[in-house]
């Protein structure tokens, strides 16, 4: 795996694709996933929300899953476990997805911690929902 740090952008690659993190505004973040979401994904973005939550901000994760062809159980159950944990400092997770399978993914996280994933299947109305997210920063 390897993590670039672009001028716009964090690039994670690994084997089976790539996920592309941009902070639009402190705190806010937007995660785009590419081919397969392993584990391995998660400790280097879960980092960089740790570190906007020492800081004091709060989150706001908004994920595209549209290019997300599979994730792993245990990169589902790290992620439902980090929201959990830091539920108090994450504002609304935006998911926008063209699979079932992120769809019931969400639907299992929702159901173990509280309603915090919002699920969009239109871009239209996941891009509405993240500039939003960018104006309550301003």
């Amino acid at each position: 795996m390897e993590v670039r740090e672009l001028d716009d952008r964090t690039l994670i690659e690994h084997e089976n694709g790539y996920a592309e993190i941009r902070e639009l505004a402190p705190g806010v973040f937007v995660t785009r996933y590419y081919g397969a979401a392993p584990v391995q994904l998660v400790a280097p973005i879960a980092a960089r929300f740790d570190q906007r939550i020492v800081e004091g901000y709060r989150i706001s994760m908004s994920i595209d899953a549209t290019d997300l062809a599979f994730f792993e159980a245990e990169f589902r159950r790290q992620w439902t476990e980090w929201m959990g944990r830091n539920k108090a400092h994450l504002d609304d997770v935006h998911l926008l997805f063209s699979s079932r399978l992120v769809m019931m993914g969400a639907a299992l996280v929702n159901a173990t911690i509280g309603p915090k994933i919002k699920s969009f299947a239109e871009r239209s109305e996941f891009d509405a929902a993240i500039t939003a997210a960018v104006l309550d920063r301003a």
